[in-house]
């Protein structure tokens, strides 16, 4: 069985690695001057994501715990598959790019990213969109468990839990919804007889159905973890998550070994001891 500590371990070491590929990927389209509306789009989603997992960032070791193995590791796959996203669509977005300077198209570049490659960026956006979706959901439910690890589970708490469930659930329709779309396109495109109208030449369309090959594991992955998120957002997880944030917050206000009290005294403190005082009778 997997050590929970290293689970955690694992899925923090690699959202700084995704943080840097967000960047060089926003760093890249920003160079562009003039670029088509698919590329401004684009950008829009790069910036969203790296938005969420700057948030992602700030989720603490302990919620981590919380929060569980299965969704610390689901956390990790999708994270991995956002880095390896971005890391070939950059790769890709040169060779589109390779005759023009200084940010400026070449007009066969233009041509290339703002007709013939589209599908492939819009593919990229999508990916992306769902990868912002699963990791505002992953700090939304961190967020909860971090605001009860030391209440009670009161009537606005409930409240709160209820609509986070909510958010989870949307966020599961709008993912149920883009894995279907997807797999219409891959029916499409493995049944498409003439390459140049659906896609373009062979290696074209090769590397079209690579890339939503990837993005469906992408969407499965994220499925897997929203089921996971929303399981940990029950009443019964989110109460179960308080009762061990309160472990080992028990104070004792004052303790006196002294006077009447010599000897050897033993006990079990958990939390904080203040005022505490040790000695035997004096002469």
């Amino acid at each position: 069985m997997a050590d929970p500590l290293s689970i955690t371990a694992a899925v923090v070491g690699i959202t700084a690695p995704a943080l840097e590929g967000v960047r060089l990927l926003l760093n890249d389209l920003q160079q562009l001057k003039d670029a088509p509306k698919t590329v401004t789009r684009l950008l829009e989603d790069v910036h969203s994501v790296d938005a969420a997992l700057s948030l992602l960032q700030s989720v603490e070791n302990r919620e981590w715990q919380l929060l569980g193995s299965n969704v610390s590791k689901e956390s990790e796959r999708t994270i991995s598959s956002c880095t390896q996203a971005c890391s070939h669509f950059r790769t890709d977005l040169q060779r589109w790019t390779r005759h023009s300077e200084d940010g400026k198209l070449a007009w066969q570049d233009r041509t290339k990213v703002g007709l013939l490659k589209q599908g492939q960026i819009k593919a990229m956006s999508e990916q992306l969109q769902n990868c912002k979706l699963t990791v505002n959901s992953i700090v939304s439910i961190a967020t909860l468990y971090s605001s009860v690890r030391h209440s009670h589970i009161t009537e606005d708490i409930k409240k709160t839990i209820s609509e986070k469930q909510e958010e989870v659930k949307s966020a599961i329709t709008a993912t149920d919804r883009q894995l279907i779309v997807l797999d219409n396109k891959l029916d499409e495109l493995g049944l498409s007889s003439d390459d140049e109208v659906a896609v373009g030449p062979d290696e074209d369309k090769a590397k079209a159905l690579q890339q939503y090959e990837e993005e469906r594991k992408a969407i499965v992955a994220s499925r897997r973890l929203l089921d996971g998120l929303l399981s940990r957002a029950q009443e019964e997880a989110v109460a179960k998550a308080a009762a061990k944030g309160q472990v080992g917050s028990t104070t004792v206000g004052s303790v006196t070994f002294g006077n009447q009290n010599s000897g050897l005294q033993t006990g079990v403190i958990n939390g904080g001891v203040h005022g505490a005082m040790f000695g035997g009778n004096r002469d």
